[in-house]
């Protein structure tokens, strides 16, 4: 199976912002985690927003991984 690559489009009080990911993330399996990851993400950097809106998550197959048949899930380190 082919690494997938999700763009995440958010709008962060009122301002939109977009995010790319890949499943090689420790986090992110498919679109739904993506989407989580990103609004983590977005909330760990913007602290401060009242509004975080997911406008889209599109999943795509990136050029530059495509000769690339699997990847090892990586484990999850929080330092």
């Amino acid at each position: 199976m082919p690494i997938s690559a999700y763009e995440v489009t958010l709008e962060i009080d009122g301002e939109e912002s977009v995010i790319q990911l890949d499943d090689t993330y420790p986090a992110v399996n498919d679109w739904v985690t993506a989407t989580e990851f990103a609004m983590l993400m977005a909330r760990h950097f913007h602290p401060d927003a009242v509004h975080i809106h997911l406008i889209s998550c599109g999943e795509y197959v990136p050029d530059d991984l495509q000769d690339i048949d699997y990847v090892y899930d990586t484990p999850l380190r929080i330092n």
